[in-house]
């Protein structure tokens, strides 16, 4: 599963200091530096791109199509993107088309889909249903949206009367889209664990260079992935592997060298060898049973 997100973070400084913009009001503040990221949620669970974004608005097919050129220039497959009901516009939807790349997102609603939905439930009832759609743009990619009846609805009329996402890939049947996506999709949010462990290894600052909070950012994401390659084989936490570090530095600063002298290369290396020695062990320890 591959996803897609902003993530922004606060900035109490003057606001027309050099890489910030306006965001989502959280904590206090409306303004912050912003990151476009895709990451890959299976075990182990990485970040496999970022982009700093500077501009006033987003672009949001440059920023798609950017990252995924990028991962696969990796080698790695892109499979399906999930994404949430921001990327539902004309330019998000069109740059993954011409990606090439499978999507599923939430979708919003709008005049004409809250038209289709009325003449479906005046037809069928509140059943879940597959529609083609296309944006009224001439340039717009024809897609699927799929509406789920919501079960809340009935409780409170606040919630809305279906759940929409929006897909390139033909399910054939609702039924089949019901019985894979849904749950599917909720492991989205793991993003949003991945940002609270992140977030364990945020370096406070009181710089105002914009470029020192870019590495800041991109410091906590290689932390990010080191931690979860290293939980493969070995039970730790970002606190653990933190106060490790720490305690390194200062040996460092005190003696001269690190106590640890071992590459990250050297590391993926000695990983590597050991998952293929543990499949070997465990395809023979099968074979004895």
């Amino acid at each position: 599963m591959r996803v897609v997100d902003f993530h922004d973070r606060g900035y109490y400084g003057d606001k027309n200091d050099a890489g910030v913009r306006g965001i989502k009001a959280k904590n206090g503040t409306s303004w912050g530096h912003s990151f476009f990221t895709i990451d890959m949620l299976w075990d182990p669970k990485l970040t496999l791109d970022i982009v700093n974004i500077t501009a006033l608005s987003k672009d949001y097919a440059i920023l798609i199509e950017g990252v995924i050129t990028r991962v696969q220039k990796m080698g790695l497959k892109i499979g399906t993107v999930f994404l949430d009901r921001e990327f539902f516009n004309l330019a998000a939807i069109n740059a993954l088309f011409n990606a090439d790349v499978d999507f599923i997102m939430a979708a919003r609603s709008n005049k004409r889909i809250k038209e289709m939905l009325e003449g479906h439930v005046r037809e069928n009832g509140r059943k879940p249903a597959i529609f083609k759609y296309c944006f009224r743009d001439k340039s717009s990619k024809e897609f699927y949206l799929v509406a789920i009846p919501n079960p809340d609805h009935a409780k409170d009329k606040n919630n809305p009367d279906f759940f929409l996402f929006a897909t390139s890939i033909d399910f054939g049947t609702v039924e089949e889209f019901v019985k894979r996506v849904p749950e599917e999709y909720r492991r989205r949010w793991n993003i949003e664990t991945g940002y609270r462990v992140k977030n364990e290894f945020k370096i406070k600052t009181c710089s105002k260079k914009g470029i020192a909070r870019v590495l800041f950012f991109v410091v906590q994401c290689i932390m990010y992935n080191f931690l979860n390659v290293q939980k493969s084989v070995l039970s730790t936490t970002a606190h653990e592997l933190k106060s490790l570090i720490a305690e390194d530095i200062q040996k460092y600063l005190c003696v001269g060298k690190p106590a640890n002298t071992l590459s990250l290369k050297a590391f993926y290396t000695e990983m590597t060898g050991y998952n293929a020695y543990r499949v070997l062990e465990l395809r023979c320890q099968l074979a004895a049973t």
